[in-house]
């Protein structure tokens, strides 16, 4: 029939068109797929430290606050630039917020405490923005289009066999079954 020659071509060229955003999701589903085991879109480190006291001096204020932080910064050498506030908790703790949450929690008077660092991984940070529609605006109509295409690839593939080896033959079995894998993670999970 004509309408099956045209429904195979259909397919294979939604399918060629889709492959890279299906490669792109697929990689980025198995990421966030556990995040419960780690954070796919950042790496997080954290250490103890001991950078030296901090002595203040004289100064209050503001003055004693960019004291301990610039004295934070250069000893610990990070860039100034990932500084985005900080918060006087008392004589025995400070904290310095870094980029994307990152934090430096310090004692002024000994110097100790403890380092985190947020970095994004790169090329998972960027895929799973993507996935979980981070972007908005008109990436929304992008992922909707890739949607839309992926129902019609399920569709035109169900009914491109005739006979036995289509759907009406094995074909409903195993769509069936397919079907039935996330109703009864539903029914179950």
């Amino acid at each position: 029939m004509a309408w099956r020659k045209v429904n195979r071509n259909l397919h294979r060229d939604m399918g060629y068109l889709t492959a890279g955003l299906t490669i792109i999701y697929a990689l980025s589903g198995l990421a966030v797929n556990h995040m419960e085991d780690w954070n796919p879109s950042y790496s997080i480190t954290t250490s103890d430290i001991a950078i030296g006291a901090l002595e203040s001096g004289e100064r209050t204020g503001d003055a004693r606050l960019d004291f301990l932080q610039t004295g934070i910064v250069e000893r610990l050498e990070l860039d100034p630039a990932l500084v985005k506030g900080r918060l006087d908790h008392g004589p025995k703790r400070f904290q310095v917020f870094l980029e994307e949450g990152g934090e430096v929690i310090v004692n002024p008077t000994d110097g100790v405490g403890r380092l985190k660092l947020v970095e994004k991984r790169a090329f998972l940070f960027q895929i799973n923005a993507l996935h979980l529609n981070s972007l908005k605006g008109v990436w929304t109509y992008v992922a909707d289009i890739f949607a839309c295409i992926l129902l019609f690839l399920a569709a035109s593939g169900i009914v491109m066999l005739p006979g036995k080896q289509g759907f009406l033959g094995r074909g409903k079995w195993l769509v069936g079954i397919g079907l039935m894998v996330p109703v009864l993670a539903v029914i179950f999970g």
